[in-house]
């Protein structure tokens, strides 16, 4: 039709057809629309959804199994005043319900009775859903912060990012017109600079570089955490943030996992945590239900570690760390680049002699103090309560769970760990997995105390 003008008969079957296409989907979606429903069964507490046209599907999700329930808005919906209500149950991969096109005042209360947590002994009635949460303190992201954030975040992802695109993109045009243009590009490929005689270009270029991945990065930031504010209630920690899509969730303490606090000098400096929470979710699904709450001072994340864990006793404090057989297997790792780089140096030399020595010792000066930083930095310590792991170079990392919320715990002993007495751990918990490597069996007694907990405890974690 684009290409060549159609006839009057061909005019006429493509009306006929698009008034067919029209009619099917306005009916399909019109009986779609008359057959979803849903409710609330108090008596059962259970949330029941009914869908379907030709074949009718029954949904009926107990409170307890409803692991998170959140909002998102795409600017679409924030013109014309609707939510979408998302609900996740655990050991799900997908969402199990979507709710779209509803008011706020529906949403929330719709929200607030899935995810209030259950009484042991007392049934939720429906007057209850009246109930207004009480709000204890409110914390918002200025849009100082977000730059901070950017500056101070993944530019070196970006830069990766960025230099690969460029690469690419050169590569493409160099081959198009070495094709059309042969002898022209070859001259002036002659006269770009190779790496030993021009090192002040290579490093304009790679700052050039650098600017351009950390715009990309508080670019990145502004759209995804534009607006974030994080609110505590009596009930919940109700967390809502983004510019192209915005969403909104409700956290339960009982529904965390396993949290993680994340920050590096810079992101110190200016006071900036990053909590990341994982719910209950199935193994091909955890990253899904990873929750970043980025932006959080000091003071808030002392906040949100107490709405979520309360305040314990710490009278037990076991520290354990690896065994430095685990750096000088990191050592000899750090050395697989060099020996491959020799082999193909011996076999076509790419630069002369000298820069390549440079080259091999710079790296292999940075791989000793990195891999040295980065055995420091590793720490597993056992409280009364809780199992905290620290690690990371320049951005440090704690990951800390609940003793009780472990749901198994793996102890892998290589041959050639045997004679030391080393054994590798991993804590399974329904929001992913913490791993220590090459700790000494001294350990055990602290996992018979992490198993005697587990088995125990009666708290609920679902």
């Amino acid at each position: 039709m684009i290409l060549k003008t159609p006839t009057g008969i061909t005019l006429l079957y493509v009306l006929i057809g698009t008034l067919v296409l029209v009619i099917v989907v306005l009916g399909y979606s019109f009986l779609y629309y008359r057959n979803f429903l849903f409710h609330i069964d108090y008596k059962n507490e259970e949330f029941i959804l009914q869908k379907g046209v030709i074949s009718t599907q029954n949904i009926a999700i107990p409170f307890d199994k409803i692991q998170q329930v959140y909002f998102k808005r795409s600017i679409l919906e924030r013109i014309i005043n609707t939510y979408r209500v998302l609900i996740d149950t655990a050991g799900s991969s997908q969402e199990e319900v979507s709710i779209t096109a509803i008011t706020k005042e529906d949403a929330d209360l719709l929200a607030s009775i899935l995810t209030r947590v259950k009484k042991e002994t007392t049934v939720i009635e429906p007057e209850e859903k009246q109930v207004t949460p009480v709000t204890y303190w409110t914390h918002k992201l200025s849009a100082l912060t977000l730059f901070k954030i950017g500056i101070s975040t993944n530019y070196l992802r970006g830069l990766g990012l960025v230099i690969a695109f460029f690469a690419t993109i050169y590569n493409e045009f160099y081959r198009f017109f070495e094709e059309n243009y042969g002898e022209e590009v070859g001259e002036y490929y002659e006269m770009v600079p190779d790496a030993t005689s021009s090192i002040g270009f290579f490093f304009i270029l790679f700052v050039f570089l650098l600017m351009v991945s950390i715009i990309i990065t508080v670019l990145e930031v502004f759209i995804k955490y534009f607006g974030l504010k994080l609110t505590q209630t009596n009930e919940s920690l109700e967390l809502e943030m983004g510019l192209n899509t915005n969403t909104k969730v409700a956290l339960q303490p009982r529904r965390v996992q396993l949290m993680q606090t994340i920050t590096n000098p810079v992101q110190k400096y200016f006071n900036l945590y990053e909590a990341r929470i994982s719910l209950a979710s199935s193994e091909d699904a955890i990253a899904k239900k990873n929750i970043k709450i980025p932006g959080l001072g000091a003071g808030e994340l002392v906040k949100v570690k107490k709405f979520l864990y309360g305040e314990h006793a710490m009278d037990l404090n076991g520290r354990f760390r690896s065994h430095r057989l685990i750096l000088l297997r990191r050592f000899f790792i750090s050395l697989i680049p060099v020996i491959i780089s020799y082999g193909i140096w011996l076999w076509q030399p790419f630069m002369e002699e000298i820069f390549y020595y440079i080259l091999v010792l710079s790296y292999l000066l940075i791989a000793i103090i990195y891999q040295l930083l980065r055995y420091r930095s590793l720490k597993l310590v056992v409280s009364n309560e809780f199992l905290n792991k620290y690690y990371g170079v320049w951005n440090k990392r704690e990951e800390q769970v609940e003793i009780f919320k472990m749901q198994a715990l793996t102890i892998n002993q290589p041959l050639w760990y045997k004679k030391r007495g080393l054994v590798n751990l991993k804590f399974h918990t329904a929001g992913g997995d913490v791993t220590f490597k090459a700790l000494n069996n001294h350990i055990y007694p602290w996992l018979n105390y992490i198993l005697y907990k587990v088995e125990s405890s009666k708290n609920r974690w679902m």
